[in-house]
């Protein structure tokens, strides 16, 4: 009976660890890196790799002690930059002390030594979503998730609340809610923007005066933050 069970409990974990690995489907590439370009394409910063199988393995940095400290200067922001720049009010969502500094690490690179951009990993939980992240003016937002990185000089926690203005035209304003609820840590830290609704506004043609295109865009957009692989999450590669 005992051994029954212990082969049931590591069939489960066996079960449990298959599902959890992260892999690009149809991916038609050999082994890459993974890379960072926070701090130029002089600087990568590998946090992972790629199997020929497409399966990801993650390995993030604790630390960018390999990135000198002139560079750093170069590249590294505050906080109300790096997090909070579609905020109309950013300069006042963090006091001085609050503040930290923080880079923002963007969308995944795949890199070989021959050819250090060979394409990028999205992070995304509806394929729809792409088309709008390529191209926001034009495409529609949809409803669903997408990720990024960041890294933070120390730990950062909070809960709050922003709008983001655009004018689009003379009677018509696009404006976003942004709901954070952040807990960084220190290092690398994986950024998830849940668009929660859409709203359909009428944009200036890029092709045509006095035409008006109907274009989705996002109302409300949730942020929150983790240090440990998404889950749930389609792992899509655009190849150059």
């Amino acid at each position: 009976m005992k051994k029954s069970l212990l082969l049931i409990i590591l069939l489960s974990i066996d079960f449990i660890t298959a599902q959890s690995v992260a892999k690009v489907e149809k991916y038609p590439l050999k082994a890459m890196d993974l890379v960072l370009f926070s701090f130029g394409m002089e600087q990568p910063i590998i946090i992972g790799s790629i199997a020929d199988s497409g399966e990801i393995y993650f390995n993030l940095p604790k630390d960018i002690t390999s990135i000198n400290d002139e560079v750093k200067a170069n590249f590294m922001s505050d906080a109300i930059f790096t997090l909070f720049s579609k905020c109309d009010n950013n300069y006042d969502i963090l006091s001085e002390d609050e503040n930290i500094e923080a880079v923002n690490g963007g969308f995944i690179s795949l890199s070989t030594q021959g050819n250090p951009y060979s394409g990028l990993l999205y992070m995304i939980t509806n394929d729809d979503l792409l088309p709008w992240l390529e191209d926001s003016y034009s495409n529609n937002a949809v409803i669903g998730s997408y990720y990024e990185v960041v890294y933070v000089a120390s730990d950062f926690d909070y809960q709050g609340q922003c709008n983001a203005t655009i004018s689009n035209t003379e009677n018509d304003t696009i404006e976003t809610l942004y709901t954070y609820d952040l807990n960084l840590k220190a290092g690398f830290n994986f950024i998830e923007y849940k668009i929660e609704s859409v709203v359909e506004h009428q944009i200036p043609s890029m092709y045509e005066e006095d035409v008006y295109d109907k274009i989705a865009k996002p109302s409300k957009i949730t942020v929150t933050s983790s240090t440990t692989t998404p889950q749930n999450t389609k792992w899509i590669g655009k190849y150059f």
